[in-house]
């Protein structure tokens, strides 16, 4: 009883938190963009912003997952939030006091940089507390949580901006940190270097060539990445010019932009509660396939640019399915996973789906200024595309994910 009773407590700490430092995230997403639109309002630059947080993840996402292989994972993931820390307070003043962009841009960078090194152990962490039969359990309360602080994030961090200013905001996000550190401070990783004698001791590249050899040689896995991959393509396209579009194309004010976010948040919340009831009675391939269409038939309604309701429909419906289907992602990739590989992996994994994402942040802003519907074409385009691979390859015949 003593054993379950620390293994809930363990679980419940790292998911509040998740919760925690989630909502210092959402600030962070939403205040960057808006003050950088103070400074200029050149979809080009909100581009570069996006393609700036997608770069350490193509850059080094395929290494990253390796390091915790070889390192101890709460020392890694202590530099992470450190640096994190610092520089969060760092930003709003290089921003405000009119320092070169490019500096901003650094700084947006290494924050993404860290911030993905963190996340992925914390992943690690919140997978090692449970087994695989609580897998899709942890993996759709994750996404409710997402789900939860993105539909208060928006209206906090809009009230937060109206109260403290810019500054004040991003001191409670650097604060945030410091419950991470606790959250972690007493949670002992399943395995960590040197706990094992006899342990294999491998380097960084040899576990990430061990790890993307795996990734190919399970079909599974390989086709669900090739699947994810065609569909963040359409998603790094449309979500990197989503403020712009609403708030320099669709003349949107804050409040409203806050409202439309807030929407899809609310029908990502929706989704994660049925997937928590429904995801054990729906074969996981039907699942896979019924989410990518959900998120198709979103994008298409987006088109109508002329709606402010149908756009925010459009983009609640991508949310729906996109809870639901990263929930089955994240649980079809620890249950087949080994656990010698599961830090690599987890890291590859998300890279690879993502690694097109700076170029990809960056055209869109160029799309943007021809035609604003492109970015939504592409999208509908890559959703056809997923959908059409999850059914060549067999993946919508898949029963449970392990």
């Amino acid at each position: 009883m003593k054993h379950l009773n620390k293994h809930f407590s363990t679980k419940i700490k790292l998911l509040l938190g998740y919760t925690i430092s989630g909502f210092g995230d959402q600030f962070y997403t939403f205040a960057i963009p808006l003050l950088m639109l103070s400074r200029s309002h050149s979809a080009v630059i909100m581009g570069l912003l996006t393609a700036m947080e997608y770069l350490p993840t193509a850059l080094f996402g395929l290494v990253i997952g390796s390091v915790f292989d070889v390192y101890q994972k709460r020392k890694v993931m202590w530099v992470s939030l450190f640096t994190q820390m610092v520089l969060i307070l760092a930003i709003p003043i290089l921003v405000l006091n009119n320092f070169p962009l490019w500096l901003v841009l650094a700084a947006i960078f290494v924050i993404g940089l860290f911030d993905l090194l963190f996340w992925t152990g914390y992943q690690i962490l919140i997978a090692e507390t449970v087994s695989v039969e609580e897998l899709p359990s942890i993996s759709g309360h994750v996404g409710l949580i997402s789900s939860v602080q993105r539909m208060f994030g928006p209206g906090v961090a809009a009230l937060i901006i109206n109260v403290l200013g810019y500054v004040g905001g991003f001191v409670l996000d650097a604060v945030s940190f410091g419950y991470l550190t606790y959250a972690i401070k007493d949670v002992k990783p399943v395995t960590e270097k040197g706990d094992d004698p006899e342990q294999e001791v491998v380097t960084m590249k040899e576990r990430t060539i061990a790890g993307l050899r795996f990734i190919w040689q399970n079909h599974n896995l390989r086709w669900l990445i090739t699947s994810f991959l065609i569909a963040n393509i359409g998603f790094q396209v449309v979500v990197p010019m989503l403020t712009f579009v609403l708030k320099q194309h669709m003349q949107i004010s804050i409040g409203a932009v806050s409202i439309f976010f807030t929407v899809a948040s609310i029908a990502g919340i929706l989704g994660n509660f049925i997937y928590l009831r429904a995801n054990r009675r729906i074969k996981l391939g039907h699942q896979l396939v019924m989410t990518g269409t959900v998120i198709l038939i979103g994008f298409s309604i987006m088109t109508m640019l002329n709606s402010f309701p149908l756009v925010a429909t459009g983009y609640a419906l991508v949310s729906f399915g996109s809870v639901w289907s990263q929930a089955n992602f994240f649980t079809i990739i620890q249950a087949q996973t080994p656990d010698q590989y599961k830090c690599m992996v987890t890291t590859a994994s998300t890279t690879l789906t993502r690694i097109a994402g700076p170029v990809l942040a960056l055209l869109s802003g160029f799309l943007t200024k021809i035609d604003v519907h492109i970015i939504f074409w592409a999208a509908i385009g890559c959703m056809v595309g997923s959908i059409l691979v999850m059914v060549k390859s067999g993946l919508f015949k898949m029963v449970k994910p392990a």
